[in-house]
């Protein structure tokens, strides 16, 4: 029952087919573009560049991450209710009551 309803919330979550794109405004000049597959198979969309983060498919609203400086051994962006580490290929998700973790498929 709990793995079910952490499922649903994840996909709720990480957006549907349903559900329009969110896009990082054009004034925002992310330098690198990775895609990631998520355990529960879903493909988040990350913009990064030294200072901010956005998922492009996320339904989150408000999904600007800024980074956080002060943990040496990922790199870590926040916003007020997702924190995003990355280390090496391997990206988590952290949105309070769970973690997704993602596997980068490929850089664009």
């Amino acid at each position: 029952m709990l793995k079910s309803l952490q499922l649903a919330l994840v996909v709720l979550l990480a957006g549907s087919s349903c559900q329009p794109l969110r896009a990082a405004p054009w004034w925002e000049n992310y330098g690198e573009k990775e895609n990631y597959l998520c355990s529960n198979q879903v493909v988040l969309q990350l913009r990064r560049n030294e200072h901010q983060a956005s998922i492009e498919n996320f339904a989150q609203p408000n999904n600007t991450l800024f980074r956080d400086r002060t943990v040496t051994a990922a790199e870590r962006y926040a916003g007020t209710r997702v924190t995003l580490e990355l280390r090496d290929d391997k990206l988590n998700l952290d949105y309070g009551w769970s973690t997704l973790q993602c596997k980068r498929l490929w850089k664009i």
